[in-house]
């Protein structure tokens, strides 16, 4: 149940993406998400000491909190724009000119991506994808090349350019979390995990602050609809889904955590469908057919039978 309802607010966010973007720039979201996401985590802070292992620093009160914050300022202001600034702006521009859905879809190869990372980096030779992992690699991006050269809203040449505008710009957004997460996880091991959370949802909305007051405040409120598309991105989306998310790690570990990527980009769909009516084709579908299967050759979900694996010789 925690896995789908992680599931159902992190698809959700493309959705309240869309409907903000209605009355409110890429760079306002942002900085209403990270906002509220901030004030969630803080809020939870008291209703979490002592019932979620490594959450929290051992002496968990607000002081140890802050102190953890301000010791690692310069990591978690590098975290808070390659791990929150630039890909909320990037999926959030990105969906101007793609459907939500679409957007989720582009989203799910952050694993492709990280797995890249992984094999052009020297930090964790013990991860580099095997022979499946490589075929994942291509596999994935095989189908990332189906989504970006095809049409998928029936819309000729223009919505052709707005699928690669839109595209693109979601696919950097997912480059940018592989790269958070890749420093993350050199950085920041070892230390509690709401810390980095919190931390990078601060630091990402004092980044995101001048951008949003440059791309120009809005001429009069919002209206209800997108005010609660915010609230639901950033307390939702980001505060209770980063706890959530947190909570599953502690529970039952990354490997069944990281499932919720093969839940994501369909839950999308089928929000974008019943509340935005948007369209989608067989070519969106096996472009997400093929990113999924490539995303389980380079996570380890599928393996090879015993008998064709070639095991690692062990260690004298």
């Amino acid at each position: 149940m925690l896995l789908l309802a992680l599931a159902a607010l992190w698809s959700a966010s493309f959705l309240f993406i869309k409907v903000a973007l209605v009355e409110v720039s890429p760079a306002g979201i942002v900085l209403a998400r990270l906002v509220l996401g901030s004030l969630t985590l803080l809020a939870a802070i008291p209703l979490l000491r002592n019932r979620v292992p490594g959450l929290l620093p051992a002496n968990d009160d607000p002081k140890s909190v802050l102190g953890s914050l301000l010791a690692l300022r310069w990591p978690l202001l590098f975290l808070g724009v390659v791990n929150a600034v630039l890909p909320y702006l990037a999926i959030a521009w990105g969906e101007k000119f793609i459907a939500s859905g679409a957007a989720s879809i582009f989203n799910s190869t952050v694993p492709l991506f990280t797995a890249l990372l992984v094999l052009s980096l020297p930090f964790f030779p013990q991860e580099r994808p095997n022979a499946l992992g490589l075929a994942g690699l291509l596999l994935g991006f095989a189908g990332v090349g189906i989504l970006v050269t095809g049409d998928p809203e029936g819309g000729g040449a223009t919505s052709q350019a707005g699928v690669l505008l839109g595209g693109g710009a979601v696919l950097l957004g997912s480059l940018s979390y592989a790269a958070g997460n890749v420093f993350a996880r050199r950085r920041l091991k070892g230390v509690p995990i709401l810390v980095p959370a919190i931390g990078q949802n601060l630091a990402g909305a004092l980044v995101a602050l001048p951008l949003a007051l440059a791309s120009g405040l809005p001429d009069g409120l919002p209206g209800a609809g997108t005010f609660l598309a915010l609230a639901g991105l950033g307390a939702g989306g980001t505060g209770v889904a980063y706890l959530l998310y947190f909570g599953l790690l502690a529970r039952v570990g990354a490997t069944r955590t990281s499932t919720v990527a093969y839940l994501m980009p369909a839950i999308a769909l089928f929000y974008g469908a019943v509340f935005l009516d948007e369209p989608f084709t067989g070519r969106a579908l096996v472009g997400l057919a093929l990113i999924l299967a490539g995303v389980a050759g380079v996570t380890g979900a599928l393996r090879l039978p015993k008998r064709l694996r070639r095991e690692p010789p062990p260690h004298l």
